[in-house]
């Protein structure tokens, strides 16, 4: 009954998605044009080539004798949003890693990149080396707090299983060549961008609806409601808030470094879409992006009130 439900109300969501986009087809499009820009232009071009690594390891086995927790963080940081959960996700449905373990891994190691941070934010939204600086130091720090306290909560002592030393690894018969599974690896990378690229144009799609519709008019901060656009979109909320006039860029930093570390609905979106068919809960994963958010803001304005 309960999924019966779900069904509907998702089913009766899409419908008036869709009415909205036939009454308002320029909005639609120009939302999508957005969206395929975004994606093509930063996101494509990041992800791709460490999905296709990342599957090519695991489609060869490798990863079992590479230790789960460094190799998802630093595969996370260098890629950014949703290569952690990628990582985390195959390991959670071949039953590699316990599901605490999954979950303390989704805690910290759904992270933003250095170049988006330092380059498309700080730099280049924000107009300043220093903030973009700012904004990955605090998004990196938060992760480790995040890391320390869910480590606490979920009573994650032994992190993983010891790696097999190279002298006890068996040899296996090859059940597919090299090129088949490249080929395999490419095949699923290019379907998890393709999961990306959806979650980025519907969420482009929500903000501007949320402007157009004018729920957002009774407010008359401008930052207040850039973040309202970042909750749902960081890239969004981000961009707003650097347009906002009269506010000082320790403030921007902050909120942006806030928006960056929770994600948006759109990045928490493609994070459950990489652990879809795995026993990690939603509310959970909201949970750790809201704190990851307020530990990463909370950093920001220190840095941002003694050392600025």
């Amino acid at each position: 009954m309960l999924g019966n439900k779900k069904l509907l109300i998702s089913s009766l969501i899409a419908f008036a998605c869709c009415l909205v986009m036939i009454m308002f087809p320029q909005e639609a499009i120009s939302s999508a044009r957005r969206g395929v820009f975004l994606w093509t232009t930063d996101v494509l071009p990041a992800l791709l080539p460490f999905f296709i690594c990342a599957n090519y390891l695991q489609e060869a086995g490798m990863l079992k004798y590479l230790r789960p927790g460094a190799f998802t963080l630093t595969m996370s940081i260098l890629s950014g949003y949703p290569m952690g959960a990628k990582i985390i996700g195959d390991m959670r449905r071949k039953k590699e890693i316990t599901l605490e373990k999954s979950m303390w891994l989704m805690s910290f190691c759904n992270t933003s990149g250095p170049a988006f941070m330092m380059g498309s934010v700080g730099a280049g939204m924000l107009g300043s080396v220093k903030a973009g600086f700012i904004l990955a130091f605090s998004h990196y720090i938060g992760a480790l707090l995040n890391a320390i306290v869910y480590r606490k909560l979920l009573n994650c002592q032994n992190s993983f299983r010891e790696t097999p030393k190279m002298s006890e690894l068996k040899i296996v018969e090859e059940t597919a060549t090299i090129q088949e599974t490249l080929t395999n690896a490419i095949l699923a990378s290019l379907k998890s961008v393709a999961i990306v690229l959806s979650y980025i144009v519907l969420a482009m799609f929500a903000t501007d609806m949320l402007e157009m519709s004018g729920l957002l008019s009774f407010i008359d901060s401008g930052e207040a409601r850039a973040v309202i656009n970042g909750m749902v979109e960081m890239t969004v909320g981000c961009e707003s808030l650097a347009a906002c006039e009269g506010v000082s860029i320790e403030v921007k930093s902050v909120l942006c470094s806030m928006m960056i570390s929770w994600g948006g609905l759109s990045v928490i979106g493609q994070i459950m879409s990489m652990v879809a068919g795995t026993d990690i809960p939603l509310l959970y994963t909201l949970i750790c992006k809201f704190t990851h958010g307020l530990f990463s803001a909370g950093v920001a304005f220190v840095i941002t009130a003694f050392m600025v």
